[in-house]
């Protein structure tokens, strides 16, 4: 069971320093659907991806760290095929 100081992968998209518009769009939403798709519905591992990534380049866009994440684990993808 979560704690109540855990937030799920959606509170975490919300989290935004300094930026006032919170509710993520269709398109973040997509990402975020295809990000928990490429880790079987791992949230918490989304979380930890999501979150190394804001740490490195803050103050983007939730649409971008979604992408970038989604970027990073299809590169992690096709490199273990190989």
């Amino acid at each position: 069971m979560q704690s109540t100081r855990d937030c799920d992968l959606k509170d975490c998209l919300l989290i935004q320093p300094k930026r006032t518009h919170l509710i993520p769009n269709k398109a973040t939403q997509e990402l975020a659907s295809e990000l928990l798709s490429l880790l079987n519905n791992d949230s918490a591992k989304a979380m930890a991806i999501i979150k190394q990534i804001m740490y490195y380049n803050p103050n983007k866009s939730v649409e971008w760290y979604c992408e970038q994440a989604v970027i990073q684990l299809n590169r992690q993808l096709q490199s273990a095929v190989r």
